[in-house]
């Protein structure tokens, strides 16, 4: 590409999961400048030297982690008890063969839905082994049990649901391989009886199963509408206006520089050959009465797109529900039961979105003991309340319930609500142990109880 051969993409042009994905990692048409709009009396080389010159003020990056991050700011408490509770605790530490456990898998699958408005856990075994001979630790030591990975909704070919939502079919395209940058691709479909691959590189591979269902489990980004499992993209509204921003960053940009470096005119009619810059000068008649001068446009276009982005950053967080987090506009004038609705507002979406999660990891979970064919009792908290927590009103909260005397089924519950808020990164087993403990020192108290009253006379 020569140095003028740019040409802007026409908004409607856009695909929605590229603008998506260029606007929070900063790439595509923000780093190359195609995002830019052309005017009508541009010219090519003008417009090319705009577009290198062009920066990206990236917000929408911020306000994806924002509606992410609190969600698992802590360990969900995860626990399971069952037939496959070895297979689960195997799998949990590495869910799909590269290191990554099942928080930072969901952490990851979680981004992606909060950015594309969906994400899916695609369950696989097409690395399990036929041969069904070998032990239990046989098949933990050699991870002969499926896997999973985060599929984004920009590779799905096509797909089927049934009348309840559910999906019968899907069918999606990966990279398979690069070979001296010839892309080659790999065609995969999974439906209700088994999976078909068709790789550019490999040829066609297929495989049964017996689940009865897909293995592709959706995670989205809010309450479905709709009977589709491609849902309009909730953050759209968002990244339209990082563009626009992109773009209103540019215009100033130009007229900051024709102010910052104006053109001096002086009297002279020797114009033969005069190149207008700011190196040089630009003559006028010297019968003229003013005096010699720069010149530079106006500030008033500079002071009305400053704030307009200020304006546009503030509407962006304001559709993320999150303009509390800004301090501009009128926030600073909200009252205090304003802003702990407008908060409330916040949180509510990070719960249902946290709930969102939850349902899908079991889901996830019960899929993968479909597939080796056992069973697990599995439950996952994710946190339903993301205000900043006071230990210390928790403490005094938990102490002044267990003064009521509960039973030691509550106790249990009480002991996991003050060990999220006092031990918040404590590992599983640790807290499983906790657990434990309280309940034999409950088991023993009661025993005492009831031998105490054994030996009363009569």
């Amino acid at each position: 590409m020569s140095d003028y051969e740019f040409n802007s993409i026409p908004a409607g042009a856009i695909g929605r999961y590229s603008l998506l994905k260029d606007a929070y990692y900063g790439t595509g048409g923000f780093a190359n400048g195609l995002y830019l709009d052309k005017h009508e009396r541009e010219s090519k080389e003008a417009y090319a030297e705009r577009c290198h010159g062009a920066y990206y003020l990236n917000y929408f990056a911020p306000i994806v982690n924002a509606l992410v991050d609190p969600v698992f700011k802590r360990r969900p408490l995860r626990d399971f008890k069952g037939p496959a509770e070895d297979f689960i605790t195997e799998f949990s530490k590495d869910v799909d063969r590269a290191g990554s456990d099942i928080h930072s898998f969901m952490k990851q699958v979680a981004l992606h839905a909060k950015m594309y408005g969906v994400a899916f856990i695609v369950m696989d075994n097409r690395q399990m082994s036929e041969d069904t001979s070998g032990t239990r630790q046989d098949m933990m030591r050699n991870k002969d049990y499926p896997y999973v990975y985060c599929l984004d909704p920009e590779y799905v070919d096509s797909f089927g649901i049934d009348n309840t939502g559910s999906i019968t079919y899907i069918r999606f395209h990966e990279i398979s391989s690069i070979e001296d940058g010839a892309v080659k691709y790999r065609y995969v479909e999974f439906d209700r009886d088994g999976w078909r691959v068709l790789d550019e590189s490999g040829g066609a591979t297929s495989g049964t199963y017996t689940l009865g269902r897909v293995p592709v489990i959706p995670l989205y980004s809010r309450l479905l509408e709709g009977k589709t499992i491609l849902p309009a993209p909730e953050l759209i509204p968002v990244a339209m206006t990082a563009r626009a921003i992109y773009n209103h960053c540019s215009w100033l940009s130009e007229i900051l520089k024709n102010e910052t470096f104006p053109i001096l005119t002086i009297p002279s009619m020797d114009q033969k050959d005069l190149v207008v810059g700011t190196n040089n000068a630009m003559g006028y008649d010297p019968m003229a009465s003013h005096e010699p001068a720069f010149i530079a446009p106006p500030s008033d276009p500079a002071n009305v797109l400053q704030t307009q982005i200020q304006s546009l950053v503030q509407e962006m967080y304001r559709m993320a529900s999150l303009s509390f987090m800004t301090g501009i506009g009128d926030n600073g004038n909200k009252s205090g039961l304003a802003r702990q609705w407008e908060f409330e507002r916040t949180n509510q979406q990070l719960a249902n979105f946290a709930s969102q999660c939850a349902k899908a990891e079991n889901e996830m979970m019960q899929l993968f003991c479909q597939w080796i064919g056992s069973s697990i009792d599995y439950h996952v908290s994710y946190p339903d309340d993301f205000g900043v927590v006071d230990v210390a009103d928790e403490l005094t909260q938990a102490q002044a319930v267990l003064d009521l005397g509960l039973t030691n089924g509550l106790k249990e519950e009480v002991l996991k609500k003050v060990i999220a808020a006092y031990c918040p990164n404590i590992t599983d087993e640790r807290f499983d142990e906790l657990l434990d403990e309280m309940r034999e020192e409950g088991n023993d108290r009661i025993y005492g109880e009831e031998s105490s009253e054994g030996n009363e006379p009569v």
